[in-house]
């Protein structure tokens, strides 16, 4: 805020030693060089009165309290008085004393650097509470998935150790596979949960392992197509984002061997495009909690939203790659 108000202070001096000199000018009819001189000591002396002012917020904080105003006009006033007794020290003539402010001007002159001074002090304000809710906005979602990753995994280990223990007995080889994905799994979630945004390749291999892991668990009652071209593998994408939607489409539905799930991920207008058919689970409503946490997020991130279509056959998310 100091350095926004000493770039008021250097840009409004001279205009405003310009404004009150126009009367001077005008009634007196003064010769250009005086001109000159009154114009950069008025200038000057408004420089002054614009360090008292900033000097004074930086020792009282509240910007609005009657102290700081009484203290502010009573330094000007008082460096104004050393201002003319100087000038008449140096027997200068009543005109040429004009130059350097009468009291009245200097109130005024005062005045109006405290009404620019609040203005500023007011948008710094505005600015400083908007970073502030934008800082809270993402405290609140990084809590808000560290909470949902904490829910997730116990859950989630339960089922895949459920899974794992099967395996083994039925099938070591599925089972050694089963555990290297899943490792990878969690490795991926301890490190990326760090981060805000990821390569949508990271995401990609994190997902394909999320739907491995489930395959196992759910055999061939869902399936899942991926189409990305490899130019697109570069670009960043939120963290658990993919990977989100996806396990969204298999948490809210209900399928079968017979009614398999089917989910497509692809890219359109630089876009990924994540859709699968509805078969809605009965008796649930659905909390939209994930979708709009991403939703803030993505807003938060590359102030964009996501686009949700659902129609009576099909639900699609539209997330932009960054």
């Amino acid at each position: 805020m100091k350095k926004k108000l000493l770039r008021s202070a250097y840009i409004s001096s001279p205009l405003m030693s310009l404004t009150a000199s126009v009367p001077m000018v005008v009634f007196e009819k003064l010769q250009m060089p005086k001109i000159l001189i009154m114009w950069f000591l008025l200038a000057f002396i408004i420089f002054i009165y614009w360090n008292i002012n900033i000097f004074i917020l930086s020792k009282i904080k509240d910007s609005n309290s009657l102290k700081r105003y009484l203290f502010s006009y009573a330094t000007v006033l008082s460096v104004q008085a050393i201002i003319i007794s100087v000038a008449v020290s140096l027997h200068l003539k009543p005109d040429e004393i004009n130059v350097f402010f009468p009291f009245i001007p200097a109130i005024a002159m005062n005045t109006l650097i405290l009404i620019i001074s609040n203005s500023i002090i007011l948008q710094f304000q505005k600015e400083s509470a908007e970073l502030e809710i934008e800082r809270l906005k993402v405290n609140n979602l990084e809590a808000q998935k560290l909470i949902l990753i904490q829910q997730l995994q116990p859950h989630f280990l339960f089922n895949a150790l459920s899974t794992l223990k099967s395996l083994i007995s039925e099938n070591p080889t599925n089972a050694e596979d089963y555990t290297v994905r899943l490792s990878d799994f969690l490795r991926y979630s301890v490190q990326a949960k760090n981060n805000e945004i990821v390569s949508l390749a990271n995401e990609l291999t994190f997902t394909n392992n999320y739907l491995e892991l489930q395959k196992v668990r759910f055999g061939e009652s869902f399936a899942c197509k991926i189409n990305i071209p490899e130019q697109f593998l570069s670009k960043k994408i939120p963290v658990y984002a993919l990977q989100t939607l996806v396990e969204n489409a298999i948490k809210h539905n209900s399928f079968t061997d017979k009614k398999p799930l089917l989910i497509e991920v692809s890219v359109e207008d630089n876009r990924i495009k994540i859709r699968n058919n509805l078969l809605p689970k009965t008796l649930q409503i659905p909390s939209g909690t994930g979708l709009e946490n991403l939703n803030q997020r993505y807003k938060l991130i590359a102030n964009k939203e996501i686009e949700v279509l659902k129609t009576d056959a099909n639900f699609t998310v539209f997330i932009d790659l960054i």
